[in-house]
């Protein structure tokens, strides 16, 4: 009886043994787990996602710039052609243009402003959404350059010959939720305040403007990305939207990073503009001596121009395939040392 009831505790002992050593092992699991998810995003993660998109951005300066350069014509020629319809029907349905009738046009929108803005609305997405057709095919580009490790500037064109109407779906939807409720808030506000807006008002909606372009741009960023590597516009929108809700710090850091970068480059010169009515009315003694430091200013400026042009805007597309293709698993190319400019 003894032996059974030794026998007994020692398979006890195991058991416990055993169920003890499987807690730890899961819970230090779990706690490994928890410590990758929130250590994967780091200031290095952000920093070497630019720092890796500026140098293949580098390496293909002048194939985004021959891009960009036909792209835009492009869009402008297809711009002038579905404007010059409307400006012809606009010339009839009001010739002659008298005097009488620019006083009678201007009386009715002073009487009509709501109905106004809204003509002007739906006349306004169509063209914004056109140019991001721009943005959508020098995204192809970035595609191809992440996942192949090369690019050249006629993939722009194949991208916008295959996904024109795409393309011009995902700006429609891109300008409604991005750049329309800021420009109906100060819209309606103006109406409201009798087209008087205090500074007061002008700050706090200021603010509400940037926080919503923060927000707004940071959950829809993924949707080009989405849109070139093959998804539809419905599924491209879902899956941004939930990959910037499931890695809020990746996604949100990379904005951070490059509002960081238009407050570098573009800083200076915004406060210049708002110091110098102070310096100027009245003119104080100090105006004349800071005229090296807006020469520098300017200068700094325009070099930032250039840099936005030939490397910033191009890194900042990159960036966003790269993000993307690595949290969706997708392909991403080696580095190679020489990549093809044109």
């Amino acid at each position: 009886m003894f032996g059974d009831y030794q026998t007994i505790y020692i398979r006890l002992t195991l058991i416990l043994r055993c169920v003890k050593r499987s807690i730890r092992y899961k819970s230090k699991r779990l706690m490994n787990l928890y410590t990758v998810y929130t250590m994967s995003t780091t200031h290095r993660t952000i920093l070497d996602d630019m720092k890796t998109s500026l140098r293949q951005a580098y390496g293909s300066a002048l194939s985004y710039f021959l891009a960009n350069l036909g792209m835009i014509i492009v869009v402008t020629l297809l711009a002038m052609l579905i404007a010059a319809p409307i400006a012809i029907v606009a010339w009839v349905a009001f010739a002659p243009m008298s005097e009488v009738t620019m006083v009678a046009m201007r009386d009715w929108a002073i009487a009509n402003p709501l109905f106004l803005g809204g003509i002007g609305v739906l006349l306004v997405i169509p063209f914004i959404s056109l140019f991001l057709v721009v943005s959508g095919s020098i995204y192809g580009m970035s595609y191809d350059l992440v996942t192949t490790g090369e690019t050249k500037a006629e993939a722009a064109f194949s991208y916008l010959r295959r996904k024109f109407l795409t393309f011009m779906g995902t700006g429609a939807i891109l300008t409604i939720i991005i750049l329309l409720p800021p420009a109906l808030v100060w819209g309606l506000t103006s109406y409201a305040m009798g087209y008087t807006i205090t500074a007061a008002l002008s700050t706090l909606l200021t603010v509400f403007t940037f926080v919503w372009f923060f927000i707004t741009i940071g959950l829809t960023s993924m949707v080009f990305p989405a849109v070139v590597s093959g998804k539809g516009v419905q599924a491209a929108f879902k899956e941004s939207f939930s990959l910037a809700t499931k890695y809020f710090d990746r996604i949100f850091g990379v904005m951070a990073a490059i509002v960081l970068l238009i407050a570098a480059t573009f800083g200076p010169v915004i406060i210049a503009g708002l110091a110098m009515p102070a310096l100027v009315h009245p003119v104080m003694p100090m105006t004349f001596a800071l005229f090296p430091a807006l020469a520098g200013i300017m200068l700094w400026t325009v070099v930032s121009v250039f840099l936005w042009l030939f490397l910033f805007l191009p890194m900042i597309r990159i960036t966003w395939v790269r993000v993307y293709q690595e949290l969706t698993g997708g392909t991403i190319a080696l580095q190679t040392a020489v990549v093809p400019i044109v």
